[in-house]
């Protein structure tokens, strides 16, 4: 179960302040910028952001934020559009009572240019290049398909859901699990690269929070993108995309719906993905 929103602040600006005296930083104004999953803590006089493992969702925590500080000092060093870790180590990763944390540059966030999805692309495919001689040590898409059917199937977790619900997130998983195993094709995927998971510069898209990061079918992160941005993967199937769209809701209703304190944003994109979900090939 999530630690509740109240609870998971306090502990990422206790951690941050006692990791930022150790470093001599200024944790000067320090505030809480973002909280849908682990909480991303802003030192402002710095110009970095911290990044705690505060979330309770299965493969979100400790481990998985050390192994998004690794992948991320692999995609800066092949220059990878990303919000990029601090050097050497002080990005960490830093461990304060029941937190782990790591630093990492912040960014001004500016316009979409009009050219966002091209450029959005051809970022995304980069990520895929970079981190693919590294993909056999990374977690499978499958296991985040297994924990995200563990949530609809937990009362406890997903309480809102009835059990006719849960009966058809059984039926739909039931159908999803067989085919991702039957794609087979191995890739290093962001797992999450939808429009929050992107900043904007003037140079262009920056890709930040890959603590998601697994091996799968390359087609599962198009899944994510518009349109416009697929012209970047000319080997494209797009008929496994269209089933793959399935899938992500599948998962992103289940992880919005286990959320104890669901903000305005959560709770309707929760509700966006049940209903996607019910309307799609994987439940009949």
């Amino acid at each position: 179960m999530a630690k509740h929103r109240r609870t998971r602040r306090q502990l990422a600006l206790a951690a941050v302040a006692e990791v930022a005296r150790r470093l001599r930083l200024n944790d000067a104004g320090a505030e809480v910028i973002a909280d849908s999953n682990n909480t991303i803590v802003r030192l402002p006089s710095e110009g970095i952001v911290a990044k705690t493992s505060t979330s309770g969702l299965a493969g979100r925590g400790a481990a998985a934020l050390e192994r998004e500080l690794l992948l991320g000092r692999r995609l800066a060093e092949h220059s990878v559009p990303i919000a990029p870790p601090l050097p050497g180590s002080t990005a960490g990763p830093h461990h304060a009572p029941g937190v782990v944390l790591t630093f990492w540059r912040y960014v001004t966030p500016r316009p979409r240019p009009g050219d966002g999805d091209r450029l959005l692309g051809n970022a995304l495919r980069r990520f895929h290049s970079a981190l693919g001689a590294i993909v056999g040590d990374l977690p499978e898409l499958t296991e985040k398909i297994d924990q995200a059917n563990a949530l609809f199937q937990d009362a406890e977790a997903t309480p809102g859901l009835a059990a006719a619900d849960r009966a058809l997130a059984a039926e739909a998983y039931s159908r999803l699990a067989p085919l991702v195993h039957s794609l087979g094709r191995a890739t290093t995927l962001h797992a999450e690269p939808h429009e929050d998971n992107v900043l904007w510069n003037r140079r262009g898209p920056l890709l930040i929070d890959f603590e998601a990061a697994c091996r799968g079918p390359a087609e599962w992160d198009m899944a994510y993108l518009p349109p416009a941005a697929l012209a970047s993967f000319p080997e494209r199937d797009d008929a496994v995309i269209a089933l793959l769209r399935a899938g992500v809701s599948f998962c992103v209703a289940a992880w919005c719906l286990a959320d104890p304190e669901p903000s305005p944003a959560v709770a309707e994109a929760a509700a966006v993905h049940w209903q996607a979900l019910r309307g799609s090939w994987l439940i009949r």
